[in-house]
């Protein structure tokens, strides 16, 4: 047998293995999407391929090609994260790959947008992050593939030459380019913050805000920061009113760390910042103050 005819065969396992358990899901108008199983009754999709208005009629595809209803656990937009559960319990959880992916190695794409799993083949261009996704969230990383992505393979896995899982492939991040997958370690992480709250609960402030260029005395306060955020609007009631914010206010450090924009504040506001009591330090009347908010959630 030759090299070439080993290799073919051992992608074709892997395809087969990952198939095992990959699902398809039915939960929008027009095609289908791909769902990998984490458990015996529960699914990790692409939460943009979950249509809210059809939360009750989703039909799942199982691997022995039997169909069945499914529901949703709970989701979150910002991370492009659905979890989905059948009743039956017949899944074969996924095998997660013992390593991290390495740039450059041999990737498949593994969906089920029909009644077998499709599949594309590719190399892992690189490993990338953080970056804000295009519904507010953001990915500490992410995985890049030069696989296709046909249509319905959202939702699909990224497996390795053995058919173990790397991440979850998604066309729904908004990062243009390569496809997309989010790392298995991550995805999962979610998945168990989905499946204790049917959320992933962010940070709230309770504050508007616009970037503004600091003035050359606010810059000798904040030690050269050339920007901030100008607090325009205080919500009653909110952590930021009840810490003492005042509209006018600059927002420059949050815990120490620079707050230039929007993005980067709400990048210091993810899950583990909620219930936290952070240092918040404002320019105010030509000084800088710092204020301890504790931070909310958001609804």
């Amino acid at each position: 047998m030759s090299e070439l005819t080993t290799i073919s065969n051992q992608l074709a396992d892997a395809v087969q293995a990952a198939g095992a358990w990959t699902v398809r899901v039915q939960a929008r108008r027009g095609p289908p999407a791909s769902g990998i199983a984490l458990a015996s009754d529960q699914i990790l999709t692409a939460d943009h391929v979950v249509d809210p208005a059809r939360e009750d009629s989703i039909r799942i595809g199982l691997p022995d090609g039997s169909e069945v209803g499914g529901s949703v656990v709970g989701r979150d937009p910002a991370t492009d994260v659905a979890i989905l559960r059948i009743a039956s319990g017949s899944l074969t959880p996924a095998r997660p790959a013992q390593a991290d992916p390495r740039t450059g190695a041999l990737a498949l794409v593994v969906g089920r947008p029909g009644r077998e799993p499709n599949a594309s083949l590719g190399l892992i261009t690189g490993l990338a992050g953080p970056a804000r996704t295009r519904r507010g969230g953001m990915l500490e990383r992410f995985i890049q593939v030069d696989a296709v992505m046909y249509p319905g393979f959202s939702g699909g896995a990224l497996v390795d030459s053995e058919g173990a899982v790397l991440g979850m492939i998604t066309s729904g991040l908004g990062f243009g380019g390569p496809a997309v997958a989010i790392p298995w370690s991550l995805a999962s992480q979610v998945a168990d913050t989905i499946a204790k709250h049917g959320k992933v609960p962010r940070g709230y402030l309770g504050v508007g805000s616009q970037p503004v260029t600091l003035s050359q005395q606010a810059k000798d306060l904040t030690g050269g920061q050339e920007r901030g955020l100008l607090v325009v609007q205080v919500a009653e009631g909110g952590p930021a009113a009840t810490a003492g914010f005042l509209q006018g206010d600059i927002l420059v450090r949050l815990d120490g760390t620079s707050v230039n924009n929007a993005d980067d504040l709400q990048g210091m506001l993810g899950p583990n910042r909620v219930g936290s009591t952070v240092i918040a330090s404002v320019v105010r009347g030509g000084e800088l103050r710092d204020l301890n908010v504790t931070v909310g959630t958001r609804e």
